[in-house]
């Protein structure tokens, strides 16, 4: 029984032993093991805002028609008429069939003003979305589709056809923008500017939109075109570069 007891304690010992070696190895730092970078302790870190001004060159015509007729079939026919009409004129003007989209289409019943509710007829909607990539046209498209029948013009907005170039022109404006205030802190601070240790890009997504209003339209004078105006606009990115300094 003692020499049972022996080897037990034995082996006990053994394993108290393997385990606090086992804790000394784990306790100390893994060769290799990421670590968290912080910023040079001699550095400079600026936040700069780029902007960069651009032109629409894609146009985005609402428009539609709504009809109001004794019965379901005479609206629905009426509306489908007219909109045939102004698409069928519209893609006549160079506009591509894949860029006229319907965005709404409503038939609902219509009551008359007595104290029982009764219907008295048939109000249908049909809503459309047109992409005009020659802005030039883009009047035209509203004076041709208003004169084909449209009762509703909802808006237009404007938009670039490639958003991506012009958010980068901001970014590299920004860039810059921050290398000057760099530039200009390091002369104030007696030290020397040295090279871009990181680069972290700040920008609040925002897509390029001009605001569309919202009105009813009648057909204009056949001598006075509708003119359209895209303007311009200011895009902005934002950018927090860190620089070495010496």
């Amino acid at each position: 029984m003692s020499q049972s007891v022996r080897t037990l304690g034995a082996l006990a010992l053994g394993a108290f032993i393997v385990a606090v070696a086992a804790l000394s190895v784990r306790g100390g730092p893994v060769s290799g093991a990421p670590t968290t970078t912080e910023p040079a302790p001699h550095s400079i870190t600026v936040t700069a805002t780029g902007k960069t001004t651009v032109v629409p060159d894609v146009a985005r015509v609402y428009l539609g028609v709504t009809a109001n007729r004794p019965s379901v079939k005479a609206a629905r026919q009426a509306g489908a008429q007219v909109m045939t009409d102004i698409i069928a004129a519209v893609k006549a003007l160079g506009v591509a069939e894949a860029d006229i989209q319907t965005t709404n289409l409503n038939l609902n019943p219509q009551y008359g003003n007595g104290s029982t509710p009764k219907v008295v007829g048939y109000q249908i909607s049909e809503q459309v979305e047109i992409t005009v990539r020659d802005l030039d046209k883009a009047g035209d498209v509203v004076d041709t589709a208003t004169a084909k029948g449209a009762t509703d013009v909802n808006g237009i907005s404007f938009e670039v056809a490639d958003p991506v170039k012009a958010q980068n022109d901001a970014r590299a404006a920004a860039v810059a923008a921050a290398r000057a205030s760099a530039q200009a802190m390091a002369g104030a601070g007696k030290v020397s500017l040295g090279t871009v240790i990181s680069m972290t890009d700040a920008t609040q997504p925002s897509p390029i939109f001009y605001g569309a209003g919202q009105f009813k339209a009648a057909a204009p004078a056949a001598d006075v075109a509708t003119p359209v105006q895209p303007g311009t606009q200011d895009l902005s990115a934002t950018v927090t570069v860190v620089f070495e300094i010496d």
